[in-house]
């Protein structure tokens, strides 16, 4: 499978305009995640009420998870502290 040219979030067009890279309508916190046995989806609730599912498999879930959590643990860490 040939690798996919970058995301770029300045280029992407609405959800509702067709076929590319798209952006979603800004959604609410609280995101559920079902999950199965090959995959899982990711549904978030827009702001107009919509819900999205987005659909991982276990791999993307997981990298997901990874970049989540670190990102948390930089934004808990205050300037003094050294992030490693």
């Amino acid at each position: 499978m040939p690798d996919s040219p970058p995301f770029r979030p300045d280029q992407a067009k609405d959800a509702l305009e067709g076929d590319g890279d798209f952006l979603l309508p800004i959604c609410v916190p609280k995101p559920s995640l079902l999950m199965g046995e090959t995959m899982a989806v990711v549904v978030l609730t827009t702001v107009e009420g919509q819900r999205v599912g987005v659909p991982l498999g276990m791999q993307g879930l997981s990298n997901l998870h990874e970049v989540t959590r670190e990102a948390l643990r930089m934004l808990q860490a205050t300037d003094k502290d050294s992030v490693q």
